[in-house]
């Protein structure tokens, strides 16, 4: 996955698009922007919430898909 991927968060069943990309003791994290407007409850971001994954939490859709 990269950057600006396009991206469904399994557990939550949301779509959304990587906004960012880092490393935390060895792990990959990727930041998720909801495509969805909206708050969801225990999530940062205001009206786009964020989420914070690791690779197995999300899967690419659409055009890109590995």
């Amino acid at each position: 996955m990269k950057l600006y991927d396009t991206v469904r968060i399994k557990k939550e069943n949301i779509t959304g698009t990587v906004v960012d990309i880092s490393r935390r003791n060895g792990v990959i994290h990727y930041v998720v922007e909801s495509s969805e407007k909206g708050p969801v409850k225990g999530r940062d971001g205001g009206c786009y919430p964020l989420f914070d994954c690791k690779k197995g939490d999300i899967e690419v859709v659409g055009e890109g898909e590995e």
